[in-house]
């Protein structure tokens, strides 16, 4: 069902939707290893699409952690507010960061996790996207998004890798998922 949705979603709003295939377990755990997800007090996920990215933070992170989830696409928060009717999943542009934290009482996330589609988001909304993800970490959280191998030697994968180093003290690559389909590496920054 999920594999159904993300490509019927992808096919009604590719400007929104950047994935045709839910990640592989083996992307969905690379993207959550190493970011400190057991000892986190607050975490958010931005772009989950479908969710299983979501099913790993679940599996890791620390239970008692405050656990936001952030989908724009109508469809797809609808779904996953039916498979996770006990998470906080709201329906809203991860721009609109600082405002939900507002309203979830939450100064600071430990991390942020992002299936967001990067690569089809002008230079502008990156810069943008990146600096109020910035702001909403503690000092020495981490941001964590992946990015699929053939978009990194494209000129907007480009771009994007150079504003990462530019936002974040730290940015570390993972090696190359190749279970996952097509390709991805993921990106580990520091603030």
């Amino acid at each position: 069902m999920t594999k159904r949705l993300l490509f019927k979603r992808f096919l009604a709003n590719p400007g929104v939707v950047g994935a045709l295939w839910p990640s592989s377990s083996a992307l969905c755990r690379e993207i959550t290893a190493e970011i400190n997800l057991g000892q986190a007090r607050s975490i958010a996920e931005l772009g989950p699409g479908t969710g299983v990215i979501t099913d790993e933070i679940l599996s890791v992170r620390n239970p008692q952690a405050q656990f936001i989830i952030v989908e724009l696409d109508s469809k797809m928060f609808h779904s996953l507010k039916q498979r996770h009717p006990d998470l906080q999943v709201v329906n809203d542009s991860a721009e609109n960061l600082p405002e939900i934290m507002k309203t979830a009482a939450i100064t600071h996330f430990d991390a942020v996790v992002s299936g967001l589609p990067w690569a089809i988001f002008p230079a502008r909304q990156q810069a943008r996207m990146l600096r109020v993800i910035l702001n909403s970490l503690r000092e020495g959280g981490y941001f964590t998004t992946f990015a699929y191998l053939q978009g990194l030697v494209l000129p907007a994968g480009q771009r994007f890798k150079k504003l990462l180093k530019k936002t974040f003290s730290e940015v570390a690559l993972s090696r190359i998922v190749w279970g996952n389909v097509p390709p991805a590496i993921v990106y580990r920054c520091r603030k």
